[in-house]
């Protein structure tokens, strides 16, 4: 059995040597939908009996993973040749570390999926919770989704 939640964080990014304005410094609002796909449980009393996750649980395991860190945070590509200079300024003006992020990878959101699905699937995995995809819309109608193997 399936079952989706979604978050949406405000995060800025830039693609690097994109041939468009995407490769200036910009933001968006990014929705993310973590599935999972896993048995129902059906221990008689438990409290998620009928479930496969609590949309609570999932949604907590996402705020903990992805909105903590990322949420009205900026992710740049760490070859980027910007990247000094923002993580320098970044210091200097005090903005919160923690949501001030340089990459390995350019923050597509082909590659924020990936990335994103990694540590989602690791936390979910210590409540025995499979993930099955990660789907990452950088615009409304512009999405990335990302599967074990993919």
């Amino acid at each position: 059995m399936k079952i989706t939640k979604e978050i949406i964080i405000a995060m800025g990014h830039s693609v690097t040597g994109h041939k468009s304005r995407c490769r200036g410094l910009h933001g968006h609002d990014y929705r993310i939908i973590a599935t999972v796909d896993d048995k129902v449980i059906t221990t008689k009393g438990a409290s998620d009996e009928g479930m496969v996750i609590d949309f609570g649980d999932l949604k907590q395991v996402m705020m903990d993973v992805i909105d903590r860190y990322y949420d009205h945070g900026f992710t740049l590509y760490k070859d980027d040749p910007r990247a000094k200079l923002l993580s320098e300024a970044n210091d200097l003006w005090c903005f919160e570390k923690e949501r001030f992020h340089l990459v390995d990878f350019i923050p597509t959101a082909e590659n924020l999926a990936k990335f994103w699905f990694t540590a989602l699937k690791a936390e979910l995995a210590k409540k025995n919770i499979k993930l099955y995809s990660l789907e990452v819309y950088e615009t409304p109608t512009s999405s990335a989704i990302y599967t074990e193997g993919d």
